[in-house]
């Protein structure tokens, strides 16, 4: 296999990498708390192919994950007392199937028992990591810039806002959410809680499509390169097969 079939492939192959990141941005575009993401790129530790003229190593690039965009969204008014939008540094913390999890959408409801959950039944948990019940009967329900809970008058528990000293590494789980694959979770502090509204997410559509239209030009100049490529390979085929002409 020569260089040019090597190159032509990785570049489609980073290509694709990327074409699939922006699509899910622009996917996610009115996702409540989505952070864009853009892929990263590193040089190859080892060169799989070389050539005797110059350059004399082929390099190419490997995968090394994705780079977060943890800018503030928008704050949008939704009037839902039980829809919440955190303004600052963390995350609401919720109790998965596995273990604890971390999300910045703040869309919940109250399940049957009054349990506040998110949309799809998880607990969201107050500042001990307990689930916050509230009383079916107990009045209407406020919340707090600190996240106090309360039904009525009565204080019914505080919801738990977690942060972390790296959140770019935290891991995507699906659904919004992440875990904190190894990252050391702590009480947040210097954050507002906004009752009646949530985060908007803070792709921007007009950057996403520019590099959508980017990516697929980049994508269609590579192919054109590795049909050129193939053709050139086949005429030389053809050429050396041919037998010796008789003077």
């Amino acid at each position: 296999m020569d260089n040019a079939l090597y190159v032509g492939l990785q570049h489609q192959r980073v290509l694709a990498t990327q074409l699939d990141i922006v699509a899910n941005n622009l996917a996610n575009a009115s996702t409540s708390g989505f952070k864009a993401e853009i892929s990263r790129f590193a040089e190859a530790e080892v060169d799989p192919a070389g050539d005797n003229n110059r350059p004399r190593n082929v390099l190419f690039v490997r995968d090394v994950g994705l780079v977060r965009n943890l800018d503030q969204g928008a704050v949008l008014r939704t009037e839902n007392p039980l829809d919440l939008a955190i303004e600052g540094d963390g995350f609401f913390t919720v109790q998965g199937p596995a273990g604890r999890l971390y999300t910045r959408d703040g869309g919940f409801a109250l399940d049957p028992n009054g349990a506040l959950v998110t949309k799809d039944g998880l607990p969201v948990l107050d500042s001990g990591g307990a689930p916050i019940v509230i009383p079916q009967d107990g009045g209407p329900v406020g919340i707090g810039a600190d996240g106090t809970v309360t039904a009525g008058e009565v204080q019914v528990g505080q919801i738990g806002i977690t942060q972390f000293e790296r959140p770019e590494f935290l891991l995507k789980t699906g659904g919004n959410r992440y875990e904190a694959n190894g990252e050391t979770a702590t009480a947040a502090a210097g954050f507002r809680l906004v009752q009646g509204a949530l985060e908007g997410s803070n792709v921007n559509p007009v950057v996403e499509i520019t590099r959508l239209i980017e990516i697929s030009r980049a994508y269609e100049s590579a192919a054109r390169f590795q049909n050129n490529a193939d053709d050139l390979r086949g005429r030389a085929i053809d050429r050396l097969g041919r037998p010796p002409s008789n003077a």
